[in-house]
């Protein structure tokens, strides 16, 4: 089982809506190559950061819409005169690391691996490889003096993170354990250009990241996350070394159980994240898309149904919430956890790192759409679009999730054969076999012929979660109520699902709050 590539899907309705306002803010003025660089360059706090998440941004809309990038070529056009005499950005701090800086570059090394797959003749590899070479392979021996103890850290921290002290070489950031970002990136720039130099240092940041304990020392849950992305990534690439169809399964059960970790701790009402373990104060888009991306790697490794089920609540809730009406991301509230019933933002716009990191979040979610096996086609989502890849040409018209509703449209020469993925909160009816344990429902579409599927999305109440109730105990009774797999809010003009809220045009934090937990 694979996902089909980039582009190869073509999302349509509210999913190419959300693509295209978060591809016209990230051309706006505030993300023109000059300004990108130029606000890094007066901060100094995340080098390297705001560029490589703006590139990512860009490449990965350019990969799922089919839209060229307009401000790639003039970023590259300036970099020689942005990067440092070592060529990467920021200072040079010698024996020291700074801990977000190599975050930071994680993002970088992430962009060029994706550019570089995009357009093979942009240069990425040597820009990439000079990152490694010069910032990250003379880190080498220092992973096991990274500080992990609880008592040596203070919770702080801000919107954005800030260095917090000194320890021995390392510059300790307030996004504690944001070293990992660092590990995803050089794990898939060398997972695209399979460079050996880099693989012992990959082993050796790994090895610490997974001794940590993340509940207890407060990590930050986005680069646990991340780090938990770079973990299934290696678990692939090792156990394709070895020949194996899956991943290796000692790592993909690493990964496995720092994920559950954060679904029973670290998780709002609306399938947000709190940005730290034991602290509810926001959200942040960025740990959303990358649980999702998590939840569907996880998927393709385990093929376990639950999987799936998180990854479309998280990303019709939470991420659906998170965008806001001028195409970027922001930060919400905890709503349950910080012990409020009422979701408002909590941010306008995060326009320093969400509203990019939105934009993979869409941009993989379009890929997630068909996945291939080995009799036909997988789609986790159903959603509307179309795929054409080869010969097999599928027009999918879909009311999900608003409705149950799927017409599947072969418009090649030859039967296609469906997986249809049926979530618990879906009933259905008509053609195929009876859905599963697996939840897949089989679907047969003759050529240049249709099939239709319908149902009915059912509608409660459910409970607040355990971390809820752990944080809140006064919110044990309460409840969110669901329509299929969306979760309802009180607005002026009556109950409506929370992922419109990019609709109402209105980012305005004081105008945001509306009533979310009931009393069940």
């Amino acid at each position: 089982m694979r996902y089909v590539e980039p582009g190869a899907f073509t999302a349509a309705d509210d999913l190419w809506t959300r693509l295209s306002m978060n591809y016209t803010r990230l051309e706006q003025e505030k993300y023109w190559p000059q300004n990108v660089y130029q606000r890094e360059r007066q901060a100094q706090k995340w080098p390297g950061d705001i560029e490589g998440r703006t590139l990512l941004s860009w490449v990965a809309l350019a990969r799922a819409t089919g839209r060229a990038p307009r401000y790639v070529g003039p970023m590259l056009e300036r970099w020689g005169d942005e990067v440092n005499a070592s060529g990467y950005f920021g200072r040079e701090y010698g024996d020291d690391i700074s801990e977000q800086q190599l975050s930071g570059h994680g993002w970088m090394l992430r962009a060029l691996a994706e550019l570089d797959r995009y357009d093979p003749g942009a240069g990425a590899a040597d820009r990439a490889n000079t990152i490694v070479e010069r910032l990250f392979l003379p880190t080498r021996g220092a992973y096991r003096a990274y500080p992990i103890d609880p008592a040596g850290r203070e919770a702080a921290g801000e919107y954005s993170g800030t260095h917090q002290k000194r320890v021995g070489r390392w510059i300790l950031s307030t996004d504690v354990g944001c070293f990992a970002i660092g590990m995803s990136g050089l794990v898939d720039a060398w997972e695209r250009f399979r460079d050996d130099r880099y693989t012992a240092l990959i082993d050796e940041m790994l090895e610490r990241f997974l001794e940590i304990d993340l509940a207890s020392i407060r990590a930050q849950t986005h680069a646990t996350m991340t780090g938990c992305r770079a973990i299934l990534k290696l678990a692939e690439a090792r156990a394709e070394a070895r020949g194996e169809a899956c991943g290796d399964a000692a790592l993909v059960a690493q990964a496995e159980s720092r994920f559950r970790l954060y679904v029973d701790s670290a998780l709002t009402e609306t399938y947000a994240n709190y940005n730290w373990f034991g602290r509810p104060q926001w959200t942040e888009p960025c740990a959303v898309v990358d649980s999702v991306m998590v939840a569907m790697d996880l998927y393709r490794l385990t093929r376990k149904p639950e999987y799936v089920e998180f990854a479309q609540l998280a990303y019709f809730n939470a991420l659906g919430h998170g965008q806001r009406s001028n195409g970027g991301f922001g930060c919400d509230n905890c709503v349950g956890g910080d012990g409020e019933t009422d979701l408002f933002f909590k941010t306008t716009e995060s326009h320093w790192c969400c509203t990019m990191r939105g934009s993979e979040g869409l941009a993989r979610v379009a890929q997630y759409q068909i996945a291939e096996v080995d009799d036909g086609l997988l789609l986790p989502f159903g959603l509307p679009g179309e795929y054409r890849s080869g010969p097999t040409h599928l027009v999918v018209r879909s009311g999900y999730p608003k409705a149950a509703e799927w017409t599947f449209e072969n418009r090649g020469s030859q039967p296609l054969s469906i997986r249809l993925f049926v979530p618990t909160w879906v009933t259905v009816s008509g053609a195929g076999s009876p859905v599963g344990a697996d939840r897949l429902l089989a679907v047969v579409v003759p050529a240049g012929g249709s099939a239709v599927v319908s149902g009915s999305l059912i509608e409660s109440t459910r409970p607040v979660h355990s971390a809820t109730t752990t944080s809140a105990p006064s919110l044990s009774g309460y409840g969110v109520r669901t329509r299929g797999p969306l979760f309802l809010a009180d607005y002026p003009d009556g109950a409506g699902p929370i992922c419109d809220d990019y609709l109402r045009h209105d980012m305005r934090v004081e105008g945001s709050r509306k009533a979310f937990l009931v009393p069940g």
